[in-house]
């Protein structure tokens, strides 16, 4: 392998240990996601079974339903808030793996094409060693008959 190989081997190397670096933050910001988005569901699920359920009986029970109602709808405009922020955030941990993602593909492809070049260059090498030698032996037999 050629020090051109080798050196831009270790930049891969460095670009996919970022890739990785990426990917966790990635599967960090997607875990978020699912955590907040089952906290809206519980919210509304709480929100449908509990406040449906109760049935004022007097004016105070009224009011203090209507409090709960507006606290549980303060809470799913918080959890929605939350989620667009957690959201946005992982659309931009993808673009980030995405990007580093693609730099080690392009890394991984130039290694590839500098790897046939040198096949390419070696194998001529020795195509034309072997023409050399079989040019120099066929010379020789020539000269000894």
């Amino acid at each position: 392998m050629s020090a051109a190989i080798r050196r831009v081997q270790r930049l891969l190397t460095i670009r996919e240990a970022q890739e990785t670096e990426a990917a966790v933050a990635l599967a960090t910001r997607l875990e978020a996601v699912t955590r907040i988005e089952q906290q809206r569901e519980q919210l509304e699920s709480y929100q449908r079974e509990t406040l449906a359920a109760l049935i004022p009986t007097d004016a105070a029970m009224l009011r203090q339903l209507a409090q709960m109602r507006e606290q549980v709808r303060e809470a799913l405009d918080q959890q929605e808030l939350r989620l667009a922020a957690a959201q946005s955030q992982l659309e931009q941990a993808r673009a980030i793996w995405s990007e580093r993602h693609q730099a080690s593909l392009s890394l991984e492809k130039l290694i590839e094409r500098r790897r046939q070049q040198e096949w390419v260059h070696e194998a001529r090498r020795q195509q034309l060693e072997q023409d050399l030698w079989a040019t120099r032996r066929a010379f020789d037999q020539a000269h000894q008959d």
